[in-house]
């Protein structure tokens, strides 16, 4: 615990959680000195899991809006610094104990990292963001869905890791859905709304609808506001699915200079010349080699820690891809070479194709 100068509490705002919730308290409890829980309206074993930690559980009655939510779990805390957590999170040892630390300096907002679990095209990703939820008393969220932290105190990333698996569950969706919906019709230009609530269509399997969303976000959005990096890079995934190939040139060309340090985006630009070439290799085979720059660009770029970033993007991701190329065209040292290095940053694809290049 933070000491006896300094207290912590642990916010969180709750419904039928009991798949998750005593995972998370379990991975912070040493590291606080109060859990506040406000329940929106559980009708499972939730609050009697978080009585089980010792929290202090309050009843709110939920008005489809985050923000309100989270601010009455904030007024219920008697610490001097807040710490918010969701129950599908957990806390690394490492992250715990640096909270400690870090409650302990200067007032300034503390930004976790988040690991996410995710699916694309059936295949389990991790993607890395930083989110403000580590603050002094007295700052309020706003935001009716996707909430934001309002503060003036600077803001610093911690290098502790918050494990989130949420999005492999998509029973909320459609409750998000319907909550960015009623946003839009407020704001319907909103390109950060829309941009989240393609995301939700992906969850729930919607590529038609995400793809339209994402267009829409992509048409309205300046490229320098800070989610519309991700947003050029799903609405290519998406583009890429939907074997929109023209569109998809020509945000390529439009985003590129901007996005020059952002491995995710080439990765997605060396996969969907990969698609471009096999949909009509006559007609598109001349941009064979931007596939093999592209891989090469991410592994020259590493891992990043400016964008919300897909682990592996920078390293294994890209090397496997580039193994594949270069499997194609009979180059089976390259190839070797590149699953090899994937395959010792633990992609387990890469191994696989390792066992069948030598037996």
């Amino acid at each position: 615990m933070p000491g006896d100068t300094v207290r912590l509490t642990l916010a969180l705002i709750v419904k039928n959680e009991e798949r998750c919730l005593a995972r998370c308290l379990e991975s912070i409890r040493g590291a606080v000195d109060e859990i506040v829980v406000a329940d929106t309206g559980s009708s499972d074993g939730t609050v009697s899991i978080a009585k089980q930690f010792g929290a202090r559980i309050f009843h709110f009655a939920w008005t489809n809006d985050f923000s309100a939510a989270r601010n009455f779990a904030l007024d219920q805390a008697t610490g001097d610094w807040i710490l918010v957590l969701d129950a599908d999170e957990y806390a690394s040892k490492e992250l715990a104990s640096e909270i400690c630390s870090f409650v302990t300096g200067r007032p300034s907002v503390g930004r976790l990292k988040i690991i996410s679990e995710f699916k694309r095209n059936s295949q389990l990703l991790r993607s890395q963001t930083f989110v403000s939820r580590l603050f002094p008393r007295g700052a309020r969220f706003e935001g009716r869905i996707h909430e934001q932290l309002v503060s003036s105190l600077p803001r610093k990333n911690l290098k502790g890791e918050l494990w989130h698996d949420g999005y492999l569950e998509t029973s909320k969706s459609d409750r998000n859905v319907k909550l960015l919906q009623e946003q839009l019709r407020s704001s319907p230009d909103n390109s950060y709304f829309l941009f989240q609530l393609a995301l939700e269509y992906t969850s729930l399997n919607r590529p038609e609808q995400a793809c339209d969303c994402l267009q829409k976000a992509y048409a309205t959005s300046r490229l320098d506001e800070p989610f519309a990096p991700n947003l050029v890079v799903d609405y290519l995934y998406a583009l890429m699915e939907l074997k929109r190939y023209e569109t998809g040139l020509q945000v390529l060309q439009k985003a590129e200079p901007l996005l020059a340090d952002f491995p995710d985006f080439y990765l997605v630009r060396g996969l969907f010349y990969m698609n471009l070439i096999r949909s009509n290799p006559g007609k598109h085979g001349a941009e064979l080699p931007q596939i093999e720059k592209s891989f090469n660009r991410c592994l020259a770029l590493g891992e990043t820690e400016t964008y919300k970033s897909v682990r592996g993007s920078g390293s294994f991701l890209a090397q496997y891809n580039l193994g594949l190329l270069y499997h194609v065209f009979g180059e089976k040292e390259k190839a070797l070479a590149c699953f090899e290095q994937a395959s010792a940053l633990g992609y387990e694809p890469a191994g696989q194709m390792l066992t069948k290049l030598r037996y």
